[in-house]
């Protein structure tokens, strides 16, 4: 088992999503779920990704688009820390931002797209990081977080999306 010395600085709700991670390689892992995550698009067919496993769900893309906007707002709170400053960061509605975004029609391969623009930027903002930038504990939605907690909450949130989706998506059809 890794050396999980970021728990410490990391909300218990987040240990979840920590603990889908294998490693305490940051960049190591977030290239792996990347792949993960290229793998499960390719499961992905146009008669499942508008599929929704309930009534009032997500549908596929929908749970693409929402790990896309996690990811962004993670990076640019890490960003934010990372760069030492301490300003306090404003929580968001991940239901109300999906409902935002439906007016928008948006293609499975457009998302797909997408993901790995974002994963990649990802991976360059935190090649950047110092282990002093990435140890910086910030406030964000009235919550402690520092930059490297943040990284690994993007890697275990978009592990546990894409197992939901193989799960609940794509076994059940």
């Amino acid at each position: 088992m890794p050396n999980r010395t970021f728990y410490k600085d990391a909300p218990n709700y987040c240990h979840y999503f920590f603990d889908l991670v294998q490693t305490d390689n940051l960049l190591n892992e977030l290239e792996k779920s990347r792949i993960f995550t290229q793998e499960l698009f390719k499961l992905i067919t146009p008669d499942n990704e508008n599929y929704s496993y309930a009534p009032n769900k997500w549908t596929t893309k929908e749970v693409i688009r929402h790990m896309i906007d996690c990811e962004r707002i993670y990076t640019y709170r890490a960003l934010r820390f990372s760069r030492f400053d301490n300003t306090e960061l404003s929580g968001f509605d991940e239901n109300k931002y999906i409902d935002c975004i439906k007016i928008v029609e948006q293609n499975l391969t457009d998302l797909k797209n997408e993901f790995e623009n974002v994963r990649n930027s990802t991976i360059a903002l935190f090649k950047t990081m110092t282990d002093e930038m990435s140890d910086f504990k910030g406030t964000a939605n009235k919550v402690a977080f520092t930059a490297r907690t943040l990284g690994f909450m993007t890697v275990g949130h978009n592990l546990h999306h894409c197992n939901f989706i193989k799960t609940n998506y794509l076994d059940d059809k």
